[in-house]
């Protein structure tokens, strides 16, 4: 079966294990996945997955309430249910609270809907199934890291290093690179701005100091 996943990451801890996981049990393959609310610090162990799989992200919304469902998502879980076809059906993790209107129109597109979280959902009896995700060990600390690489280079102590990769992974977030030259425009325009806002500042202060020698000539002659 194929299946969209949409993975509010701000509703539930997601790893790559967790998600290959909730296809086997649901007998799916995600063929197109979208991450919402990433954010490269905090989630950066799904980039090989998210690399492997063409998944996009979504960066997190400013002020938004993290018990609440992220607009982004519905827009997106009713456009892929309208218009893909070969999408049979949409594995949704959400924040619970007003969900079920999404969880609505999914069905109603004639998908099948899925849910999963850290624990199993209270929408779970009105889908077509639900996953409680799994949970994966912590991570190791970078010491442990040094530590290990540490025992490969003295077991290994003729080994060459590994290639570096030809160019930084970044995943899809929406919006376009933009060429050195649009680039440098870009930056002119912000030190133009920073420079613009020093001077207001400089003005501004020299206000106030004329306007206390003011009140202070006043006062007292």
């Amino acid at each position: 079966m194929n299946c969209a996943a949409l993975i509010d990451l701000g509703a539930a801890k997601v790893s790559a294990i967790a998600l290959e996981e909730a296809e086997r049990q649901l007998q799916a393959r995600f063929d197109y996945v979208k991450f919402y609310g990433y954010n490269a610090k905090k989630n950066g162990d799904l980039n090989p997955y998210i690399k492997a799989n063409n998944a996009e992200v979504a960066l997190p919304l400013h002020n938004r309430k993290k018990t609440r469902v992220d607009i982004r998502q519905v827009i997106d879980a009713v456009t892929v249910a309208y218009t893909n076809p070969s999408v049979e059906g949409i594995f949704v993790v959400c924040a619970e609270v007003d969900c079920q209107p999404m969880l609505a129109a999914i069905r109603k597109a004639g998908k099948k809907v899925f849910i999963g979280g850290e624990s199993e959902s209270s929408y779970a009896e009105k889908c077509d199934g639900s996953v409680v995700l799994a949970k994966t060990l912590p991570q190791t600390t970078r010491g442990d890291v040094a530590r290990a690489a540490a025992d490969v280079r003295e077991e290994l102590p003729h080994s060459e290093p590994a290639p570096k990769e030809e160019e930084e992974f970044l995943p899809y977030t929406g919006i376009e690179p933009l060429d050195d030259e649009r680039m440098r425009a870009v930056g002119e325009k912000l030190r133009e701005a920073v420079e613009e806002k020093k001077m207001r500042k400089r003005a501004a202060a020299l206000t106030d100091e004329k306007d206390e020698l003011k009140r202070l000539l006043s006062k007292y002659f």
